[in-house]
Formats: structure tokens, C-alpha cells, sequence
């Protein structure tokens, strides 16, 4: 990093490296810098996200200020009420509506019916709100050649001007956070090239994140914090840091200070009026309803020096106020910056800072200004962090039909993902199609060209990789007792027929390729496998292999193009209960809700006609197994052998028990007779061992246990037999 490029000391530089504490949204809405200025007063303050009517008037009628609403951010001071605010903030990031005690300072969004073309879908309100309010616009100038191929980067959102364009696109919200102790709100955006009609017709594309933050302060002081990165291939020369204005209704006389903090009433037509210098002012503006200024006042204070090329303004009044035909109400006010030599080309970024001051009067607003000392709190650089400087987060995925749930993992597993834009990084995006399939991409343009036509329904923002990325999830189930394998030496390019399908599909006009796997195969239970384990198990591309469920392994694979494919595993192994118990004759299936077929394992295990309960009440001597199928995974039980149907059990063991029934004791007879005894265990009514009994004992005492029934379990030379005894 050179020195020159971190300027207008004091700052905080801001790298937390314990994000433990910190949330996802927090982290992705962060910035490089922080201003060292406290709160000055932190009472009278208010945030809300739920829309209520303004009393503000718009010239806009086809819709309704609510579509643009997102929050507003308030300050009431009794004691001052000349600095207390109301602005609203849109869903493009926008500064829609700023209240004072001067009232609603920004224009009323008034076209020109001139101006309207009959194929705007828009109609008079093709700019609700995207273009005379306080935004971030961005061009690259040598590819900006109007009429046909207009190029700006509102941050705002798009102009309605195309057919299909009916309701408002605004850029979309990324990643916010909302800070109740420091009184912020952050927000990033995926900005938007404005005139969709010259879309059509060109390749324009947008690929910039707008991130801006309305702090604050109190005293009438609001902080804005803008950065700007460059994930696209257009090189930006030319920066509003912001774009706005004033309603002349509201603020008419606009005043300039100079370096010995005087200031000037100055006049003129936008497009007319000089540039301004900021270096050849005290670094603050300000409107007043007053001509001598002496009226509630509005003010702005911006850094006075610049990496770019200059840093200076235009203002004027938009035409002709004092004609009975020009309703738009609008001064405008331009700060410009104009990047020079790649400053802001792909994988770059710069930062600004700016505030809002409001007061009874510009001498007061002057006063705040130096008071506080907001122009050297400002900031203007062009500094972009490595990656070794950001802050990271892990994240787990889960694939449910088509919708993907991501997850953070506060673990060493997971996607390694950068919270913040480093050096020459690509952000990874979660989109949502209208159709609820999700992609994970770093592509915004993976679903269609155009942004706003409504086939991507959600944009949220991951984090960042070092290379364009589209991560695959790999999402199966296999059953407990089979396999899934990848044949080995396979090529990554080529799609075979009798093996795993897996290919490169191109993701883009890009170029960028995405990984897909299609169609399992599966192997069956090799029954010759000494270690049944083996084949209960999932080798997977990395070469390792899986014998449970698990959703942390992931693999890079970078193709010719050097874009990377992550492939995500999401593997569920399903186990099907194959657990049985013995009542008497009856055989029962521990399995639930699942289908059941009972089969003669000593006739090739063939169907036992009629037999598809949980239970089978055994007819014959001879060895039978259930098939229990669970979801899509089938299993087999193990074989009972029944060899005492019709004979008695002291017939099959030798022993009697008296009494049976027993409330307490139960006597063993026949016992000194037995010389092929192995053992005696007590079983309950499932099957769960409750006490092994010695053989030289003649009786068990059963007082302790619960009513109900239980097994006496006797092995005679190696052979099973289960007697029933009752316990009342």
C-alpha cells in the first residue's frame, strides 16, 4: 500500500479480528474506516422500519411513497428544535425525503410531460425517487456515449423506461444492520445502470457495491459514510460522492464558504455556474429560505483535499424557476471526484465521508461545523484492503428441494468467505429466482441480463473469494448399507452414460463454468465383505470417505478460464430399523411409519403371501426376516429361527416355572436334568436384556419389576427359547 493513499488523519482503521461477537450483517456492512467523532447527543433519537405517511407532498402519481419507504432515522433536540431532522431512507440506500424545521427539503420528483416518451412503462413517474434525491451515481466515461448508450451507476435504482416496466426497481439490498448503541444504519446495494432503454441495445452491465451509512451524531449532525468497489470490468473516471439538491420551496438561497469560513450567496442556473474548487473553500455549503442566510439552514461539510483528480462541485437551480411551466423545485447540488489511472477499476475501492449539519441559521451552521471540526472528520481515499486485513466468516449449506439455507458456522468447517472486499476479490451472492430455485453465484446476472425484469426475486450478499465463484451443493441421501462412489481417473469435461454425469455447464456470458452432479449410482451389500462397514459408506472427490451424514465437506475445482467451481456435499445417510422382537410365535417390526413385507429366509427369503404388517403371527417352524422399507431406502432384518411351534417349552428346554403367573418369586424346576444348560437371561416384552440369571439358581425374584410381561431366555445345547412369564 502506498502512504499517499490513506489521507485527513485522525482515523480509526477498523480490522476486527474477534468477530465472535459480532453478526453476519454487521460484518458484511462494515467499513475500512471509522470516524474517531463521538456522539454528541444521544437523547431524542429514533429508528423505525415500519412506513407511516409523511406529510410531504411528490409531484410522482403513479405510486405511492410507501414503494420507496424503507426506514427513517429521527432526531428531536427541545432545546434546539432548528437541528432536529426526519429522513427517509429508500430501498436503493437512497436519502428519499429530508425534513427540518424548514420542512421537506428534497425535490418533489416533478417530469416534464416533454420529456415522457408514450413507450415508458412509467409513464410521468418513470423516476420514482432514483434520480433528484441524495445518492452515489458512478460512469465510466469512455464507454458513456448518450443518447443511445448512457452510462450511469444510480445507486438509487432504475428509470421506468421501457415497456415492461411498470412498477419500481430499486437497486437491491444486499446486506444492513441497523447499530442501537452507535445510532447507524448500513446498507450495501448492487447498483444499477439507470436507462433501461439503452440496455437493449448495448452490453452495459453494473458491477459495483454502493455502501453507505447514516450515523447520528445529534446536535442537527448527521455522519454519511459511502465505499464503492468495483467487482465489473468498467473502469469508473467519474464519481457523484453524492449526487442531490434542495427544494428551492424549502431552502432558495444557497451559500458557499470560503477558506476563512465567510461564506457567499451565490446564484445561477445548473449547467451554467461554475465548477467549485473544494480547495478553494472552507470544505462546507449551505442552503437558507433566507437571502442573508439568517432562516433554519441545511448544510453540508466535505474534506477539502482528494486522491482523484480534484475534488469539486456544480450546483444551480434546474432551469427556469420563475416560469409557470417548470415545477420540478430543484437546486441541484454535485460533488465530483474523478478517479484517475485504474483508481476505481475492477477489484478496487474507495471511501468518502461527509455530514449533514441543520441549524437555526448558516452562522450556526457554521459554527457546528468548526466546532466539531467535521472537515477534518471527512474522508476521501482511494484505499483498498488485502486480504489478510478482512474479517471472515464460515458458512454451511443445506439444499431443500431447490431453496438453499446457509448457514454460519463458528466452526473451522465450512466456505471460507471474506466479510469485507480485499484487493481484486469477486463478492459471492445468494440469488432467488421467481420460480424458488436459488443459486449460489458470484454472477448477479446468472438468472438475466437485465436486473430488473423480475426474474431474480432476492439478492443477498455471502461474502468474497479471490475468484468469480458458483458453488454446486452436492445434496444426496444414500442408505445404510449401500454405497455412492465416483469412478476414479474421471474427466472433469466429458459426460459418461454409464457412470456418474459429471460436466462443466457454462454459467454465464462470462464464461464462468458451474459443477453439476447428476444421477447416483449405487452399489448393493456386498455380502462377501468380511467388514460390512466398507460398504456402508460415501467416497466422495476429495478422497475422503463418509459413513455418516454430514454437510461440511466442500472441493475448488478451477477450470480453464481460471474460475473456480466450489462443489458443496450435503450427504444424508438413512438408516432403516431393522430391529425385531419375538412375543411367543409373533414376530414385531421395530420400525414406524414404514412399509413392511415378511419373507421365509429359508426358501431364497421369498414373500410370505399376505404378510405386509408390522407383525407376523409364525404358523410353522423355520427362519423368517422382515423387509422394511423407510423413504426410499430398503433393509432386511436378521433371520429368526422358530422351532417350537406346537410343542411345549419344558418339551424344548426341560424346565417348568411355577407359579405362572407370579406377583413376587418364580421356582425353576427341572434344572439338576439339564446338562446342555449354556444360559438363562431375563428379558422385558422388547427384547432389552434386564439381568443375566446363574445357572445353579432355582428361583428369580421378580418383585421389583413393573406389572406386565416378561421372557425367560434359555439357551440348551446353543439353541434359543423363550419362555413367558407374567408378573402381576
Amino acid at each position: 500500500m502506498k502512504k499517499n493513499q490513506l489521507v485527513l488523519l485522525p482515523l480509526l482503521f477498523l480490522f476486527a479480528r474477534n468477530t465472535e461477537a459480532q453478526t453476519p450483517q454487521e460484518l458484511l456492512t462494515k467499513f475500512y474506516f471509522e470516524s474517531d467523532l463521538p456522539i454528541v447527543d444521544s437523547s431524542g433519537f429514533d429508528y423505525s422500519d415500519v412506513y407511516s405517511q409523511s406529510s410531504s407532498s411528490w409531484a410522482i402519481d403513479s405510486f405511492p411513497e410507501s414503494v420507496v419507504f424503507h426506514n427513517q432515522m429521527s432526531y428531536q433536540n427541545s432545546i434546539n428544535p432548528y437541528t432536529s431532522y426526519d429522513i427517509r431512507i429508500g430501498k436503493g440506500g437512497q436519502l428519499y425525503s429530508f425534513r427540518g424545521t424548514f420542512g421537506e427539503s428534497v425535490p418533489p420528483q416533478w417530469v416534464n410531460p416533454n420529456w415522457v416518451q408514450p413507450s415508458y412503462g412509467g409513464g410521468h413517474s418513470y423516476a420514482p425517487w432514483v434520480d433528484e434525491v441524495w445518492q452515489l451515481v458512478s460512469v465510466d466515461g469512455s464507454i458513456h456515449n448518450p443518447p443511445d448508450s448512457s452510462y450511469f451507476i444510480h445507486q438509487a435504482g432504475v428509470y421506468l423506461k421501457t415497456p415492461e416496466q411498470t412498477e419500481p426497481f430499486y437497486s437491491p439490498i444486499l446486506a444492513e444492520y441497523y447499530n442501537t448503541e452507535e445510532q447507524s444504519y448500513s446498507v450495501v446495494n448492487w447498483g444499477q445502470q439507470a436507462h433501461t432503454e439503452d440496455l437493449q441495445n448495448i452490453n452495459h452491465d453494473a458491477g459495483l457495491l454502493y455502501y453507505t451509512k447514516y450515523t447520528n451524531k445529534g446536535k442537527g449532525i448527521i455522519q454519511v459514510d459511502n465505499m464503492i468497489y468495483n467487482f465489473g470490468q468498467d473502469n469508473m473516471n467519474f464519481l457523484n460522492v453524492p449526487w442531490g439538491g434542495v427544494r428551492n420551496s424549502s431552502l432558495d438561497h444557497f451559500f458557499i464558504s470560503t477558506p476563512a469560513h465567510d461564506y457567499n450567496l451565490t446564484t445561477g442556473l445548473y449547467g451554467q455556474t461554475p465548477v467549485i474548487q473544494t480547495a478553494n473553500t472552507g470544505g462546507w455549503v449551505a442552503w437558507s429560505n433566507d437571502i442573508e442566510g439568517d432562516s433554519p439552514t441545511l448544510g453540508m461539510a466535505h474534506p477539502t483535499t482528494t486522491n482523484t483528480y480534484g475534488n469539486k462541485f456544480r450546483y444551480g437551480d434546474a432551469g427556469n424557476l420563475s416560469n409557470v411551466n417548470n415545477l420540478r423545485d430543484y437546486h441541484v447540488f454535485e460533488m465530483i471526484r474523478q478517479p484517475i489511472g485504474g483508481q476505481l477499476g475492477f477489484g478496487k475501492a474507495m471511501s468518502f465521508r461527509y455530514f449533514y449539519v441543520l441549524g437555526a441559521s448558516v452562522d450556526s451552521v457554521k459554527n457546528t461545523i468548526l466546532e466539531y471540526d467535521l472537515i477534518g472528520h471527512g474522508l476521501d481515499t482511494s484505499y483498498v484492503a488485502p486480504i489478510s486485513e478482512v474479517d471472515s466468516l464460515r458458512y454451511s449449506f443445506q439444499l431443500i428441494n431447490q431453496e438453499i439455507i446457509e448457514q454460519v458456522t463458528g466452526t473451522s468447517n465450512g466456505l471460507l468467505l471474506r466479510t469485507s472486499p480485499f484487493s481484486d476479490s469477486y463478492p459471492l451472492f445468494k440469488l432467488s429466482s421467481n420460480n424458488s430455485i436459488d443459486v449460489l453465484t458470484s454472477d448477479p446476472y446468472y438468472f438475466s441480463e437485465f436486473a430488473f425484469d423480475g426474474i431474480t426475486s432476492d439478492m443477498k450478499l455471502l461474502g468474497f473469494r479471490d475468484s468469480p465463484t458458483i458453488v454446486t451443493l452436492l445434496n444426496d441421501t444414500i442408505c445404510h448399507g449401500n454405497g455412492f462412489t465416483f469412478p476414479d481417473g474421471v474427466n472433469w469435461t466429458d459426460m459418461s452414460e454409464d457412470s456418474s454425469h459429471i460436466s462443466y455447464l457454462t454459467g454465464s456470458q462470462l464464461g464462468w463454468d458451474s459443477l453439476v452432479v447428476n444421477d447416483i449410482i449405487t452399489r448393493p451389500l456386498d455380502e462377501t465383505l468380511d467388514n460390512q462397514q466398507a460398504c456402508f459408506s460415501y467416497l466422495w472427490q476429495d478422497g475422503n470417505t463418509y459413513t455418516s451424514s454430514t454437510n461440511t465437506p466442500s472441493i475448488t475445482l478451477t477450470n480453464q478460464y481460471g474460475c473456480d467451481s466450489v462443489v458443496y456435499l450435503d450427504l444424508i445417510i438413512d438408516t432403516v430399523n431393522t430391529n425385531t422382537t419375538v412375543n411367543d410365535l409373533e414376530l414385531q417390526s421395530m420400525a414406524v411409519n414404514s412399509t413392511y413385507q415378511w419373507v421365509d429366509c429359508e426358501n431364497d427369503f421369498s414373500e410370505i403371501q399376505g404378510q405386509d404388517q408390522n407383525s407376523y403371527e409364525v404358523q410353522s417352524n423355520g427362519s423368517y426376516a422382515v423387509v422394511v422399507t423407510q423413504g426410499n431406502c430398503i433393509d432386511t432384518s436378521e433371520c429368526v429361527t422358530i422351532e417350537f411351534v406346537g410343542r411345549s417349552t419344558e418339551e424344548l428346554t426341560g424346565l417348568s416355572l411355577y407359579p405362572n403367573p407370579t406377583e413376587d418369586i418364580i421356582h425353576l424346576n427341572g434344572f439338576d436334568e439339564i446338562s446342555d444348560l449354556n444360559k438363562i437371561e431375563l428379558t422385558d416384552n422388547l427384547g432389552i436384556l434386564l439381568r443375566k440369571i446363574e445357572i445353579q439358581n432355582r428361583q428369580i425374584d421378580l418383585s421389583k419389576l413393573a406389572k406386565g410381561i416378561y421372557y425367560l431366555e434359555v439357551t440348551v445345547n446353543h439353541k434359543n427359547t423363550r419362555i413367558k412369564i407374567v408378573k402381576q
